[in-house]
């Protein structure tokens, strides 16, 4: 466990102008240094003596080896943590399993060395802010010594006294982790230390438990023979694949959740604005005397909101199909100049005022292998969403052979789409205004739809977009025959 999963800050900017880089401190680590500056300072007095104690201690190469095997284990398991399902705060690394393990095995002072390394080499590679980078490394390092300290009183080779000293190693790395996690995050976010710290042991109680357990194991195995301890990689190895896809499938099933509630939510209003206008102009042309235009107005009423309810099945029942796999495309020769006229020229007779639309194109333009339908319907789709979101201004529809293909876009005059929004509208359901502050509604399956049609027939598509300079909208697809 580590402050990276409790701390939201950035990394710090770096000065170019100076051949050192300067480092930052943001509002949270300024506000945490009172915790994190001694636990770095103390951890590097205790890394010093861990040092001079190695280099003193007259360690051969078996015993160098099976720290490095280690320490490598542990390096991974910190790269990898296991996301525990229950447990809120955050993955649950294993690398407190083999730091331990060195404590127990070859003492504190391997133990402080091969902390910091497995800390520092994935948090520097993570490219964490130099508090956090600080913070948690001397966390390791602290925590590798009092593991070592409390294995050397107990142990004297024995298996009772090794099972027992790798308990209260384990018990002694736990308990300085969730302390120091628990007395800089509480320093950070304004909070009592001791409710903080009551929290955090309620949440990791339970993944410390399983992880002594397996330090016991290891350390017992390893003690005996460390190549008999390599047979516990593999149970470790299936317990966190297993744990990553079980937090997988059920992050998938709370994301189909809220998803189908979208979903429901989003139908249920697109569904009732135009019946509520089609049932409210049905009972006036019933029971009201009315003259001949507003009639017409009614009936003009009843006939946009049936085509409209119309298209909204029409989508349903196009994702279930693209869903399911039944969408197979119908590859044809298509002329694009031809189909897109007959959009244009169908667009501009339901075009609202202050909208135009003007058709640009290549009359090299070459045939498609496309399905003419579902061309159709993307380019209908695009060229509404245009008109929806345009308000007024001029919309551009353009025609391009280019190298092996041929480029089509539809460009708008509207409110732009934002720069980190660009990919995620064309996933199923997401609108840019979900609440319709701005009088927009539909349902976020248009740019789905002609996503997946798109890429059906072997194309791609993608938008360039400005906020407040309007949105153009391209796809490619591929020529007729050898070209």
């Amino acid at each position: 466990m580590s402050l990276s999963d409790h701390l939201s800050v950035r990394a710090p900017a770096q000065e170019r102008r100076f051949p050192l880089t300067r480092v930052r401190l943001d509002e949270s680590s300024r506000q945490a240094s009172p915790i994190w500056l001694p636990v770095a300072l103390g951890a590097s007095i205790g890394l010093g003596f861990a040092i001079w104690s190695l280099a003193s201690g007259g360690y051969g190469w078996r015993e160098l080896a099976g720290i490095t095997a280690l320490l490598v284990a542990a390096s991974v398991a910190e790269a990898f943590p296991v996301p525990i399902e229950g447990v809120a705060v955050g993955a649950t690394s294993l690398a407190t399993i083999f730091l331990v393990a060195i404590a127990v095995v070859y003492g504190w002072a391997a133990a402080a060395v091969a902390g910091l390394l497995a800390m520092a080499l994935v948090e520097v590679a993570r490219r964490r802010p130099f508090s956090r980078i600080a913070f948690n490394c001397g966390v390791y390092v602290i925590g590798g010594i009092a593991a070592g300290t409390a294995a050397a009183t107990i142990g004297d080779g024995t298996l009772l006294h090794l099972v027992v000293g790798a308990i209260a190693a384990a018990v002694c790395f736990y308990l300085v982790d969730i302390t120091l996690l628990a007395a800089v995050v509480s320093r950070s976010r304004q909070m009592r230390f001791l409710s903080s710290l009551r929290k955090y042991v309620y949440l990791t109680l339970t993944p410390f438990a399983i992880m002594a357990s397996l330090t016991v194991i290891l350390v017992v195995l390893w003690d005996r023979s460390p190549y008999v301890a390599v047979v516990l990689a593999g149970p470790l190895l299936a317990t966190a694949l297993y744990q990553r896809w079980i937090h997988g499938a059920l992050d998938r099933l709370r994301e189909f959740d809220r998803l189908k509630d979208e979903f429901i939510a989003i139908v249920s209003h697109e569904l009732r604005t135009p019946l509520t206008s089609v049932y409210g102009a049905a009972l006036t042309l019933r029971k009201h005397e009315l003259d001949d235009t507003r009639r017409n107005q009614l009936l003009d009423i009843v006939s946009t909101e049936s085509a409209r309810l119309g298209r909204l099945l029409d989508d349903i029942l196009w994702v279930g199909r693209l869903d399911s796999g039944r969408a197979e495309p119908f590859i044809t020769r298509v002329a694009p100049l031809e189909l897109v006229s007959d959009v244009v020229d169908a667009t501009r007779t339901h075009l609202p005022l202050g909208v135009s639309i003007e058709l640009r194109y290549d009359s090299a333009s070459l045939p498609v292998a496309a399905d003419p339908d579902r061309l159709r319907q993307v380019l209908v789709n695009l060229m509404e969403n245009a008109v929806k979101y345009s308000g007024q201004g001029r919309i551009e529809v353009c025609v391009q052979p280019q190298y092996g293909t041929t480029r089509f876009s539809v460009r708008d005059e509207g409110r732009g789409i934002p720069v980190d929004e660009a990919e995620r509208i064309f996933e199923k359901f997401y609108r840019l205004d979900p609440n319709m502050t701005e009088g927009v509604g539909g349902t976020g399956l248009g740019l789905y739809i002609c996503r997946e049609l798109i890429e059906g027939m072997r194309g791609q598509i993608w938008v360039n977009s400005e906020l407040g300079k309007g949105s153009t909208f391209i796809f490619e697809l591929p020529l007729f025959g050898p070209h």
